[in-house]
């Protein structure tokens, strides 16, 4: 037969009083909230826009300002990638600090050789906060165009 001492016997019922302590306070962590049911990805998305000219042929030397209308700021794409000629980054998920919950309008202005144009897009981040989305603008402009808004 095991026999606790007074001692042994109180940080028995600590133990327990601990155990059960932890138990509730996970319980209450576990809050009805959609973020809390968030499991990001690694992956790193990027949005582009393909830039044509009036025969449809990619632009190669096109500059492009980008700029968040909300805050002011101009946006730089820090992705290091290859895109296809006459093809841009406009956002990507570097940037998701930019950008506020409810997203924002990112106006695109581009200068080449065969002219100028103007773009406006809506980005915003997902429901779980890990990565940003295009919630409106064109995949592809042409310059000559009227500008898109």
């Amino acid at each position: 037969m095991t026999t606790m001492t007074g001692s042994a016997l109180f940080h028995s019922a600590n133990a327990r009083w601990l155990l059960n302590g932890m138990v509730l306070l996970a319980l209450a962590a576990c809050v009805d909230d959609p973020a809390s049911q968030c499991v990001c990805t690694e992956e790193f998305r990027v949005f582009s826009v393909a830039v044509l000219d009036d025969a449809s042929q990619p632009v190669p030397d096109a500059q492009l300002t980008i700029t968040n209308l909300r805050t002011g700021r101009v946006l730089t794409s820090g992705w290091l990638g290859q895109l296809a000629p006459g093809s841009y980054v406009v956002a990507d998920d570097g940037m998701l600090d930019e950008f506020s919950g409810e997203g924002d309008m990112v106006r695109v202005e581009g200068q080449a050789s065969a002219g100028s144009f103007t773009a406006d897009f809506v980005f915003a981040p997902d429901a779980c906060g890990c990565h940003l989305q295009r919630v409106a603008g064109p995949d592809t402009v042409v310059i000559g165009e009227p500008p898109a808004r």
